[in-house]
């Protein structure tokens, strides 16, 4: 797996999360450590980025406001 770090602006604050790229034969996942917490990226059916992360693994939440400015840095790719 290559890793590569993603670069977010946040609530006027500028972070800097660790990732991961998974490559496989029907397309990739992106794992993102989000303070602790591996948040899954990947592309549904149709070409939209979808976030698996179960609220039980996430202690504290991950809020949603940052998990959709990490999908925005994506989109902006």
């Amino acid at each position: 797996m290559e890793e590569f770090e993603v670069p977010v602006t946040y609530k006027g604050k500028e972070l800097v999360f660790s990732a991961r790229l998974g490559a496989f034969t029907y397309g990739y996942k992106i794992y993102v450590d989000v303070d602790g917490t591996e948040v899954v990226f990947e592309r549904d059916d149709e070409g939209n980025l979808r976030v698996l992360l179960s609220e039980a693994d996430s202690n504290p939440p991950v809020e949603k406001e940052l998990i959709q400015s990490i999908v925005e840095v994506f989109n902006n790719l």
